[in-house]
């Protein structure tokens, strides 16, 4: 019995484990998410400029390009600016791209557009797009203008610019993905105490192209299927080892014997003998109780007599009484606990 409580007890501990195991397996992830590169792009814009200048002594040349040297308003007749924006992708796709030029001179406290213009490309299957412009800015032209705006005004123009601003917008689609574009890349010439100065003369941008990637955890589906059938059989395992325990096992213990339930508070005045009862007269008693009453009256022991049979147990007890026997018989047979 106390083996059979041992392994219950190890079952339940099996079925806590098991429970837990459940749990916890619950609460692990089945899938997950994360980003990955599919490619990549780049969007440059670049300004290159000639300028034309007057006959002089400084660059002994007529022209000047773009890091050759400084521009000085007096001998700088024109600049042609060209202006370039590439958009390169990693692998071929789908590139539409459309730019406007807004083209303006301005002051402190005043703004005047000199050109605007818009330019587009659609093209599938390429790895890259160009789109140029070139812009021409008569120099002195623009000197009288500036004066002419900041006298009317009445505001002095000691500095002034010339802004090329492109504005690029479009989309790009590859590897599947489509990603929008914008890239604007304004050039400023500056004219301030009688020199030009270029700035924002290139740029660039690049970008990715990302997408997600699922990933199923199948040892996740198969750590949960063993902790369900792990709980399953602890579960089924704890009730046979309870069922064995109270119908089976309980069964097997035989009962403590009635007449030894009965006897046993007497046992000081019983004496056990191995003979039985020889002649005289008998008088048959019907209950122990009554067979106990009359030893008490009488003061006389208790004879006892057991016959162990097979699958029984014949008992004889009596009290001896002259030529007179008072005589208590009873057969048990084995009992079992339900």
């Amino acid at each position: 019995m106390r083996y059979s409580m041992l392994v219950v007890v190890f079952i339940i501990l099996m079925v806590i484990f098991s429970a837990y195991s459940v749990v916890y397996t619950q609460g692990l992830s089945t899938e997950s998410k994360y980003s990955v590169t599919l490619g990549t792009y780049s969007l440059q814009g670049t300004y290159n400029y000639v300028a034309t200048l007057r006959p002089n002594t400084v660059y002994n040349s007529t022209t000047l390009r773009l890091g050759q040297g400084s521009l000085f308003v007096a001998i700088t007749k024109s600049i042609n600016v060209t202006y370039s924006c590439t958009v390169l992708l990693s692998q071929p796709g789908d590139i539409n791209l459309g730019t406007s030029y807004l083209t303006t001179l301005s002051g402190e406290a005043w703004n005047k557009t000199l050109s605007d213009s818009f330019q587009s490309a659609q093209q599938s299957g390429v790895g890259s797009v160009t789109l140029s412009k070139s812009f021409s800015l008569n120099v002195t032209q623009t000197v009288a203008l500036a004066k002419e705006i900041g006298s009317e005004l009445q505001v002095p123009t000691p500095t002034y610019l010339v802004q090329i601003k492109p504005a690029s917008t479009g989309s790009l689609t590859e590897a599947g993905r489509t990603i929008p574009l914008y890239f604007v890349t304004p050039m400023n010439l500056t004219f301030s105490s009688g020199v030009i100065t270029p700035s924002g003369t290139s740029y660039f941008h690049q970008g990715n192209v990302t997408g997600e990637v699922l990933v199923t955890y199948g040892r996740t589906y198969a750590s949960r299927y063993v902790s369900y059938g792990f709980l399953a059989g602890s579960l089924v395992l704890l009730g046979l080892a309870i069922y064995y325990v109270l119908r089976i096992e309980r069964r097997e213990e035989p009962a403590v014997d009635e007449m030894i339930m009965l006897t046993r508070p007497y046992r000081e005045v019983i004496a056990t003998t191995t003979s039985l009862p020889e002649g005289g007269s008998r008088i048959a008693v019907g209950k122990w109780e009554d067979l106990v009453k009359v030893a008490d009256t009488m003061g006389k022991p208790i004879l006892e007599f057991v016959d162990k049979g097979r699958g029984f147990t014949h008992y004889i007890y009596w009290i001896e009484d002259g030529e007179s026997t008072y005589i208590f018989e009873t057969t048990s047979k084995p009992g079992w606990v339900q």
